[in-house]
């Protein structure tokens, strides 16, 4: 078990939108305290928004499990601000050449000195050899 670990958009959708990795994340996100970016926020709640129009979701569903969300962040994470890591960020997706916004939480976990908690196969893959990300 980890003391703190940050958590990536995959794994906090996985949490609220029924997913195969929905019992991982949960157990995972329950075992540690959990620290994430502000922008997290934002990817969730366009997990919600394809739930809706690609998968047939039912908007109530959606919307509640977006509430769900972003109340467990307010409430249960640490946040960090993506824009206080921009650089860090930058300087990790052009050398390991992985998205800015992966390495948004790449920067957060090495920042805090703490792993970064992924359902992202490819994310994982890419970074694994440089840097504290785990695949659950």
């Amino acid at each position: 078990m980890l003391d703190r670990a940050v958590l990536d958009s995959s794994v906090l959708a996985a949490m609220f939108f029924r997913e195969d990795s929905s019992p991982r994340a949960l157990k995972c996100a329950y075992e540690c305290d959990p620290v994430t970016l502000d922008l997290a926020m934002a990817e969730v709640g366009n997990v919600a928004w394809k739930q809706v129009v690609f998968f047939g979701e039912s908007r109530d569903r959606a919307s509640d499990a977006l509430q769900d969300c972003q109340d467990f962040m307010a409430t249960a994470c640490t946040i960090i601000k993506a824009s206080d890591l921009s650089m860090k960020a930058f300087q990790i997706a052009v050398e390991d050449r992985i998205s800015y916004y992966d390495s948004l939480f790449l920067a957060a976990a090495e920042r805090e000195g703490i792993p970064l908690i992924t359902l992202d196969q490819k994310l994982h893959e890419k970074a694994k050899a440089k840097r504290d990300v785990r695949l659950i």
